[in-house]
Order: structure tokens, then C-alpha cells, then sequence
């Protein structure tokens, strides 16, 4: 999101340094290891290698090949989960140029199950999922790095990823195991395609040990190629390959929708995950079809979350004066342009489009109506005001 001259209300400002950062495997230096996604230009791929911070320090992960280990983390915005892979190159220090291999797929409720919008904020909190993944038994031992991606399901199309040194010790590996496993997925950075928002994803080529957490919100199914509306997993989609090559994967398909990439991660509110009214519903016109075809198309479908007023994909006129929103990325003509939705969600005008539409925090309300002055109300007294 754009924000300029902004003041930032300190629930605002939790949710962004409650970003998520990956805890198990250990991560390179993890003291200097921040929180936000990759930059979405891809300027500090891969791992959020920046010039300063690099792959030193931290503790090596020795894995037994066949063995099981735990994927954890710390952080408390978990933008409503998503999808995750857990990979492996064989260079240590990883480079834009490493060869990366899933070994573990996590498709939806990743890193958190069962959340709508984010955990309780908390940056250093361990409420999130912990997952269990297996190193293969066939892939040579040696010296590498591991790392966890993530894609996530509402907010920013953003890209996140931390990595860690690795060692693994065994007998009895082929190179020619570990070259056909799938690549990673490169998504929503540079000139890769962009994930479409408010469902989870499936991956066309998961890998050996894929897990599914799909849950109520619908699925796209995505790859190096981009996303495709609907369960495609195991279909001839052309994925899997290129992934380091950002100029050929985006020309291969056209993504599902495209919002707005955040710099830096943006600003999200945190939700109560035990508030139904606090669950956010698709906020593209691709999201929505999709999550209607999937509810559709089960005989007894799951609960449905309860929509927030004047949320969901390409959202028309609300009810009250000034409280309609528009769709996530339409046309909006005056840049950091606040739209407060029924006092109870907003959006913001960035880039020249309107952003997804997030729920206020649990006990905040905002004035409704478009202004420079997001006018939040806490408690029923007005606090700082949020400007753009």
C-alpha cells in the first residue's frame, strides 16, 4: 500500500511487525533476520539476501535423509494462511541462480489453520501452525540450504520467504532423485505472475509429500506459469520448471487477477480469529467465481464465513452515505484516499487502484465514507486519526 506523511496507530503498526519469520528449521542470522516479504521487485532474492543481510550465522540443520522435521514459526500475521513449500538447493550460500527443489508442499491453512484475517497481535507469538515434513530418503547427503515459501491468502500479493544452512547426512542418495523433483514456485515478485487474493492455493506439482489444508474459501491452482482458477492439481499446466527464470515464466500464462504488490508488506489489521464477523470473504472478481464454483460443487459444503459489510469481490454500493467499496483493483483517482466501508472495513487508493478490502481491528471502527483521514474510533471515543 501507499502511505505517505502516515501516522500510524499502534494496532496498525503491531500488524506489520507481527509478520511472520520462520523459527524451525533455524534461519540464517536469525538476530537480523526481519520480517517482512521478499521485495516485490525480487530485488532480494533468494532468502531476503540484501547486501546485509546474508547467509551467515545461525545454527546448521543436520537432517537424516528419511527423516521427519518440524516447519514452526513466530509472528502473528498470518493473513488469513495460505499456501507454503518447503525446498532444498544444494548451494550454501544459496544465489538468484541456485537450483531450489520442493520436498514438502502445504496447500491452504499455512502458516496458520483455520484463520480468517491474523492471530492475536504478537510479533514474537508461537500461535501460528506447526507442520511436519520429510526429508526425502533418496536425494544424495551433503551441504546445502533449506528455505520456506508462502503465499498468502488475503492482503498484498506478496512472496515470502527465509532460509537456513543445511546438512544432510545418509547413504544411498541419487543426484537424478533430487533433479526430478518439482521447482520451486516463484510467485508475485519481478515479473513472475501474481497469485490471485481470497483463496487458497494448490500447487500443479507438489511434491513428494503434499499436505491439504484447503478449507472453505476456495482454490486456484498455481505454478511457474501463474494461477488457474479452480482444482487443477495433476493437470498438464507447463509448471515446474523456470522458476529462476522470471522473463519466461510470466509470459507463459496470464494470472488470475492482479492486485497491487506491496512494498515492504503493507499494513494489516489484526482480526480475532474467533469473531465470525471478523472473516473476510474474496475480494477479486476471479476469487469470488472461484470460491462459488467450489461451493457449488459439494453436496454438503462447509460453514460459510460470515461476509463483513461492504466487503467481497468487486463489492458494490453499501449502505450509508460514502460507504461504498470499490473492487479490488479498480480505477481510484486520488492516491493514499481512505474508503471507510460502514465503519466496519476499508480499503486504500494505491498505485491508482483500489486495495483489497481488510476489517477493521476488534473494538476499532472508522468514519465512514472517503477521506485523507481513515477517522478510527476505538471503544467509542476517536483516536489518533490515520492519514494517507
Amino acid at each position: 500500500m501507499f502511505f505517505a506523511k502516515t501516522t500510524i496507530s499502534a494496532a496498525l503498526l503491531a500488524a506489520v511487525n507481527g509478520h511472520m519469520v520462520m523459527t524451525s528449521p533455524a534461519p540464517f542470522d536469525p538476530e537480523n533476520l526481519n520480517n517482512s516479504p521478499l521485495d516485490a521487485s525480487g530485488s532480494d532474492f533468494p532468502c531476503k539476501f540484501n547486501g546485509v543481510y546474508s547467509a551467515t550465522g545461525g545454527t546448521v540443520n543436520t537432517y537424516e535423509l528419511g527423516s521427519s522435521q518440524q516447519l514452526a514459526f513466530k509472528g502473528s500475521a498470518v493473513h488469513g494462511g495460505g499456501s507454503c513449500q518447503v525446498v532444498v538447493t544444494y548451494d550454501n550460500p544459496p544465489t538468484k541462480d541456485s537450483v531450489w527443489k520442493v520436498i514438502h508442499s502445504i496447500e491452504g491453512g499455512c502458516p496458520a489453520k483455520g484463520v480468517a484475517g491474523n492471530l492475536p497481535e504478537d510479533p514474537n507469538g508461537t500461535g501460528a501452525g506447526k507442520y511436519t515434513f520429510q526429508v526425502p530418503s533418496d536425494i544424495p547427503a551433503g551441504k546445502g540450504s533449506i528455505g520456506w515459501t508462502w503465499f498468502n491468502r488475503i492482503g498484498n500479493r506478496e512472496m515470502y520467504m527465509n532460509c537456513g544452512s543445511l546438512e544432510l547426512t545418509g547413504t544411498g542418495g541419487d543426484k537424478a532423485n533430487f533433479d526430478a523433483l518439482p521447482d520451486m514456485v516463484v510467485l508475485n515478485i519481478g515479473s513472475h505472475p501474481k497469485t490471485p487474493e481470497g483463496v487458497d492455493y494448490k500447487f500443479t506439482e507438489p511434491g513428494p509429500s503434499p499436505e491439504n489444508n484447503i478449507g472453505q474459501y476456495g482454490v486456484a491452482t498455481c505454478g511457474n506459469d501463474g494461477c488457474k482458477d479452480g482444482d487443477q492439481a495433476g493437470s498438464d499446466s507447463g509448471a515446474g520448471s523456470g522458476s529462476n527464470a522470471p522473463a519466461s515464466s510470466s509470459a507463459a500464462a496470464t494470472p488470475t487477477s492482479t492486485p497491487a504488490a506491496g512494498n515492504g508488506g503493507g499494513v494489516f489489521l489484526t482480526t480475532n480469529p474467533d469473531t465470525p464477523t471478523s472473516t473476510p470473504v474474496a475480494t477479486s472478481s476471479a476469487a469470488a467465481t472461484t470460491t462459488t464454483a467450489a461451493a457449488s460443487a459439494s453436496a454438503t459444503p462447509t460453514a460459510t464465513p460470515t461476509a463483513t459489510p461492504g466487503s467481497g469481490a468487486g463489492a458494490g454500493a453499501g449502505s450509508g452515505s460514502g460507504s461504498s467499496s470499490g473492487s479490488a483493483g479498480s480505477a481510484c483517482s486520488t492516491e493514499g484516499m481512505w474508503n471507510c466501508i460502514d465503519g466496519t472495513s476499508y480499503q486504500q487508493c494505491a498505485s491508482g487502484e483500489w486495495s483489497a478490502v481488510m476489517p477493521m481491528a476488534a473494538g476499532t471502527k472508522c468514519t465512514p465514507g472517503q477521506s485523507m483521514d481513515l477517522g478510527m474510533i476505538a471503544a467509542g471515543r476517536r483516536v489518533r486519526a490515520f492519514r494517507a
